[in-house]
Parts: structure tokens; sequence; C-alpha cells
């Protein structure tokens, strides 16, 4: 893998935990404001944050019913993502310290 890989790598995996990490922090907060918006305050739906929000559902008879993110998962795959990003740099600093020009001296 070239180094521009591995870079590019390093920056898809912050992304991934930033995203990660926003969603564990995430409060619904907004989608109970979104459940009591008025018709008429529909503009105020692009203010609200619902990134935790896997599905929505407003039934006939007025009731709103909301699915989240689980968060125990993203805890998780937050966990699995860090262990595995540190494994990812504790190779890189063995690489480092490896010089093809030294040999193989045991």
């Amino acid at each position: 893998m070239g180094e521009k890989e591995k870079r590019q790598g390093a920056l898809d995996q912050e992304e991934l935990l930033q995203s990660l990490r926003r969603l564990a922090e995430w409060k619904n907060n907004d989608v109970v404001k979104l459940a009591f918006l008025e018709t008429e305050d529909a503009d105020r739906v692009d203010q609200l944050d619902l990134t935790g929000v896997v599905e929505l559902k407003r039934n006939a008879n007025g009731t709103f019913e909301a699915k989240f993110v689980d968060k125990v998962r993203v805890l998780a795959m937050l966990r699995e993502l860090m262990d595995e990003r540190r494994d990812g740099e504790l190779g890189a600093f063995l690489d480092g310290l490896y010089r093809p020009e030294d040999g193989d001296e045991a």
C-alpha cells in the first residue's frame, strides 16, 4: 500500500471516528420538537438535528413513531475502530523501526 493510500485510509478512518462520536453523543431533543411541530412550521425541520434517526412515521391517527440508532452498537463500533487504529499506529511505528539496509540481524 502506497503512502497516499495510507493517508487517505487514515483520513477516511478519522471521518468515520468523528461520525461515530457524533452519533454516540447525539441527543433526541429535536425529534421531540419534530413530533409537536405544526404543519405551518414545516420550514423549521431543516434546523433540527435528526442525525441519529433511523425511521420516522406519523400514522393516520396522529401518533408519531421514531426509531433511533442503537447507541450500544455505535459505542461498540467506536471501540473496535479505536482498537484497530491503535494497532495500525503500532504497526506503522514498528515498520518505521525496520530498515532493510540494516539486514536481518537477530
